[in-house]
């Protein structure tokens, strides 16, 4: 699009606006807070609705509401919430706006009929759905899941169009895109890397979470950088009626939160987790660990001013040393092939997070959101395989001089220092115009060794300006939100991404949703997925020299309201990928060349459908989904040009969530997940590297596996059934211990995994000269029997 005709754009917008405050001249816009009225914590997505014109809006991610387009004259506000006792307000329009003080809802009494994890509505009032592919997710979804530990990357995993990667990655993709095209938001902060590696999990604790948004495509203008995903997580501010908080020892990990008043008109929140993973340290001596914990502090200065501190911080140490598990193996295959066998992993990674955000009521009808922050992530992760091959004589063993080895080092840091501001103006009932600019200053230092071979350094500290409008429009059955974003990235030329996002209301409940952008992303994820053991983490890389990642999204979903509580949707799309990167690190075996030498750049394409039945009966809620996708990758230097099936790409996904609450006391929670195979290339020929060391006088050889054909081969499908048992203590040691801390409840969570028996083989491991078959792989599985697993939650 040209420079001219996004000048006729902006001077069509001004005109509209100006047309629009003209005909509301004589209207007046309300706007407030709800809050809890017990712990004082603001209530996100509750409905506010004017009686008298049939009108309404939800609160936002930060629990504020603006209605405009009210007459002078009283009116009636209605506000509901679940869980809540809805609640009047008579008002009186006079001659201006009013800014209302606080609105306390008091929290009732839910019978079992009405305990949901995945309730669900697409009434009028609910226009935070303009997002075309977005899904929530609450505290209570997530620790309905068995398996997510109670972690929100493992359940945003059980959605339709997130996959995993990797068996032991905590890495997922979103509708065909690369790993690290997923934006993370930790309260408008963005996280890099923010999953922990001992129990392939997310660093964020639950315990603090008060919403997740997660946008799987199609997502509006104020959201930029990434291409495939963004997932926004709203934390708590903290309980100002008292000191409240959960403890929650476990088999798998310890945590624990506070919250509490701070000062007259303030908050604030504690919380931390601490990981020993004690079985492996005792079996194979592997000692990995992880800890993370958070800080918030909220004070409300007045009715229009609430300012906000938050920190975070999380390390990791992940050691994996397989000589011990090899001699349990000992020679159960023939013969010793282990005897001098050497496989280790470590991985070391830190994150660092902090800012400080200001809430602004400037008028009723204008919302300003300040925000500064500092994000920081570094990574030091090491691979070694190292083999001593054994001749057999005469029925011993004893060693040649040929050496067989493969190693690898990863080193990223990247920190991120930004300052942006978001202007949220509510000209009218049906017209809302949003924009915002940020300005990011980023470091990166990069450096990679493959095989004792230096592959090069890269340190650069660009800097980056985003700006953003958009303008919502309600007309009739109609909502429409075009919206532009523009970058300059390292002080080079401005790129613009327009995007639009449509919602048409249909006869019997029925919605159309439809969604188009383009978008760029200039920091990119390192692909180590075929030179590491396990890739768990992403190596971000900034495009100096290069043009950015660009995608076009293009969306189409409908939606049946089946009952109040019940929804189901289908989702259509079609990415078109460009422009994306991968490094060629196996090119440099035989020379050493700048890491920015080894990036390719090239095209793919993904599309599928996905169907999602969400809701309730009764006692008994949850979800099920099932997707259907493609996705095709193509480079110049990978298979001879053409085009071949993406890496991570299942063809089926099938995933189902259910929870049924017999009493009030006690719930059963059921998962089942059907996933088929990733695609992967099956090597017929190796290509060997000889190094010999004149000291040692050994030769050493570089192996590298090598296929015709990318993606010759898919993987064996996943089965996952597992349930989980949640009961609240009445009796025994659990409730004379809560009794005497004077804790308000504890509960017993009990977990089973694996309940079919399923052994999943994760990988497949290629030995050498092993028999006269050398092209024999021998699995690698894990899981093979069911798990146990105990929590014990107190709660005052």
């Amino acid at each position: 699009m040209s420079r001219e005709s996004y000048i006729k754009i902006i001077i069509c917008g001004l005109l509209l606006c100006i047309f629009t405050n003209y005909i509301s001249a004589q209207n007046y816009a309300v706007s407030g807070y709800l809050i809890d009225a017990d712990t004082k914590e603001t209530l996100i997505g509750a409905t506010v609705y004017l009686s008298d014109k049939g009108t309404g809006v939800i609160t936002d991610r930060y629990g504020y509401f603006q209605l405009a387009g009210i007459p002078k004259g009283e009116h009636l506000l209605r506000f509901s919430y679940v869980g809540y006792e809805t609640l009047e307000i008579k008002i009186e329009i006079k001659d201006k706006g009013i800014a209302l003080p606080d609105i306390e809802m008091k929290p009732q009494s839910v019978n079992i009929e009405e305990v949901v994890i995945a309730a669900s509505s697409i009434s009028k009032a609910a226009d935070r759905q303009i997002e075309t592919s977005m899904i929530e997710l609450t505290p209570q979804m997530i620790q309905s899941i068995p398996t997510a530990r109670n972690d929100v990357f493992s359940a945003i995993k059980f959605l339709p169009g997130i996959d995993r990667t990797e068996p032991f990655s905590p890495l997922f993709t979103v509708r065909g895109g690369d790993p690290g095209e997923n934006a993370v938001l930790l309260d408008g902060v963005m996280i890099y890397n923010p999953y922990h590696s001992s129990m392939s999990s997310g660093i964020f604790n639950t315990q603090t979470i008060k919403s997740v948004d997660m946008l799987v495509g199609g997502f509006g203008a104020e959201f930029g950088g990434r291409n495939s995903s963004v997932m926004y997580i709203s934390t708590k501010d903290g309980d100002r009626s008292g000191l409240h908080g959960e403890f929650e020892p476990s088999t798998f990990h310890s945590k624990a939160f506070l919250e509490f008043p701070l000062g007259n008109k303030g908050s604030a929140v504690i919380a931390g987790r601490y990981f020993f993973d004690i079985v492996p340290y005792f079996i194979m001596h592997n000692k990995s660990y992880f800890y993370d914990y958070n800080f918030s502090y909220t004070c409300r200065l007045n009715p229009r001013h609430r300012l906000t501190g938050k920190y975070f911080q999380s390390h990791d140490r992940n050691a994996i040393d397989m000589n011990t598990f090899y001699q349990y193996i000992d020679n159960t295959i023939g013969w010793n092939m282990y005897e001098d066998f050497s496989f280790i992993m470590t991985d070391k990674w830190t994150n660092r997070a902090a800012t400080l955000i200001h809430n602004w009521s400037l008028s009723p009808a204008v919302f300003i959101r300040s925000q500064i922050y500092y994000s920081s992530h570094s990574s030091r992760n090491i691979s070694n395989f190292d083999y001593r091959l054994p001749e057999v004589i005469d029925g011993d063993s004893t060693f040649t001089n040929i050496h067989l080895m493969t190693s690898s080092e990863f080193n990223n840091r990247i920190s991120d220092l930004s300052v942006k501001t978001r202007i949220n103006y509510t000209l009218a009932r049906f017209n809302t115009f949003t924009a915002g600019v940020e300005y990011n200053d980023y470091s990166f230092r990069n450096s990679a060794v493959i095989n004792l071979t230096s592959q090069g350094q890269l340190k650069h500290k660009p800097c980056q300006w985003s700006i953003f409008a958009e303008n919502k429009l309600e007309i009739g059955p109609l909502i429409l939100r075009p919206g532009v974003r523009s970058v300059n990235y390292d002080n080079k030329e401005w790129l613009h991404e327009p995007r639009v996002n449509l919602v048409l209301t249909l006869p019997d409940e029925f919605k159309l949703r439809s969604a188009w952008g383009l978008y760029h992303q200039y920091i990119i994820s390192m692909n180590t997925n075929e030179i590491e053991m396990n890739q768990s983490v992403d190596y971000y890389y900034p495009l100096t020299n290069y043009k950015p990642g660009k995608s076009v999204h293009y969306i189409i979903g409908l939606d049946k309201q089946i009952n109040p509580s019940t929804v189901i949707s289908l989702d259509l799309y079609y990415k078109d990928i460009q422009r994306v990167y991968t490094f060629d690190v196996n090119q440099t075996d035989t020379k050493v060349i700048t890491l920015s030498d080894k990036l390719q750049q090239g095209s793919g394409n993904a599309f599928g459908a996905e169907l999602l039945l969400k809701g309730s009966k009764n006692n008994l809620s949850g979800w099920c989904s099932y997707g259907l996708s493609w996705a095709n990758r193509q480079y110049p230097f990978i298979y001879n040009g053409r085009k071949y099936p993406y890496d991570y790409n299942r063809r089926h996904t099938l995933k189902i969530l259910a929870n049924y609450t017999l009493t009030k006391s006690l719930e059963y929670n059921v998962s089942f997940t059907y996933l088929s195979g990733i695609f992967r290339s099956i090597e017929q020929i190796r290509q060997d590297y000889y190094y010999y060391d004149p000291v040692s006088e050994e030769l050493s050889i570089f192996p590298i596996w090598i296929s015709n054909e990318k993606n010759n081969a898919r993987m064996p499908a996943l089965i996952n059934l597992d349930m989980s048992i949640k009961k609240r203590l009445r009796s025994g040691f659990g409730k004379y211990f809560s009794e005497l801390i004077h804790a308000k409840e504890s509960y017993m969570i009990v977990t089973l995994r694996n309940l079919t028996f399923f052994r999943r083989n994760v990988e497949y491991f290629f030995p050498l000269y092993v028999g006269s078959d050398d092209s024999r792989y021998l699995p690698i599985g894990t899981n093979y029997l069911p798990s146990l697993g105990f929590s014990y939650s107190i709660k005052f």
